[in-house]
């Protein structure tokens, strides 16, 4: 539990906290920062990804429609545990961003590789690739739909250039295009700063402090996204036959505390950013325990 602390929990929470610094020092907003890392940043980590990570063909197909139903049946839970509450339209697409969509990148990445070392890690680059394809365009039109009606939310997610990194990677893949360094180091250089600007946005938010007004909410979103969504990823792995490192690594990254990503979202759309920049934060630090048991048990009945 310290070693995942000090190697994992405690950086991202220092390039926060830089973030949030800076914000009280020279009051600024998030601004194009928001913008850059959805339009620009998130599609280059994408198309980066997919060209460089060698996929496993035993478990690659396995894996990617693990990760898919896991995220798509926690985002259904999420809409309708909301709709059934009766939240007001703009906190349902609130609490589905902050319960549907975990951290694959900065968190489930190394804490993968810690865990269940380069096998690990290979199926976690898998998991993230496949998420980070989906998230940005699914995550705008759940965060669009707090606002708008009708067909703007569909609309809204189709502009999103993630959407289209994996036909253009794919396409490169399977053409065997080797890509001048012209292109590709401009594409490696996005990607390499996705991350650090997405923790220096969740760190303006947190200099806003954390809203307790809806802690009902943030409570069931938090044990939905910490406890039930390992519980529904056992269920897909098991499903599909996924076994081993694999599953254990999928049902890890589907237990991971909310994605940065749903606070940059949520201040562009308007739907609630306090409440999902809090669940972030909440869902960070209780993560610390529920990941630590969550391991151990894996490797007990599944190792």
């Amino acid at each position: 539990m310290l070693d995942v602390f000090l190697t994992v929990i405690l950086p991202t929470f220092l390039v926060a906290a830089l973030g949030a610094v800076l914000q009280r020092w020279k009051a600024l907003g998030v601004g194009a920062l928001g913008p850059v890392a959805m339009y620009l940043l998130s599609p280059a980590l994408v198309l980066n990804g997919l060209l460089t990570t060698e996929l496993p063909a035993a478990i690659s197909i396995r894996v990617v429609v693990s990760a898919f139903l896991a995220m798509m049946l926690m985002l259904g839970l999420a809409a309708l545990f909301s709709a059934l509450a009766r939240q007001p339209r703009s906190l349902q697409s609130g609490f589905t961003l902050a319960t549907g969509f975990p951290n694959a990148g900065n968190m489930g990445i190394p804490i993968s590789f810690l865990a269940f070392g380069d096998d690990g890690l290979a199926v976690a680059i898998i998991i993230f690739v496949v998420q980070g394809s989906l998230s940005w365009p699914v995550g705008i039109y759940v965060a669009a739909r707090g606002r708008a009606h009708g067909w703007a939310p569909l609309k809204a997610s189709l502009k999103i250039p993630t959407l289209y990194a994996v036909p253009v990677a794919l396409t490169i893949r399977a053409t065997q295009w080797d890509m001048p360094l012209t292109f590709s180091q401009p594409i490696e250089m996005l990607a390499d700063a996705t991350i650090p600007v997405m923790l220096i946005i969740l760190g303006f938010q947190l200099s806003q402090g954390i809203d307790w007004a809806r802690w009902r909410s943030l409570a069931s979103s938090g044990f939905a996204r910490l406890i039930a969504s390992a519980g529904v990823a056992y269920l897909v792995t098991a499903m599909v036959g996924l076994d081993g490192v694999a599953q254990q690594t999928v049902i890890i990254v589907a237990a991971m505390p909310t994605a940065v990503f749903t606070t940059i979202l949520a201040t562009e759309f308007d739907t609630e950013p306090k409440f999902v920049t809090s669940a972030v934060v909440v869902s960070t630090l209780v993560s610390i325990g529920t990941l630590t048991v969550l391991i151990t048990l894996l490797r007990n009945l599944l190792g």
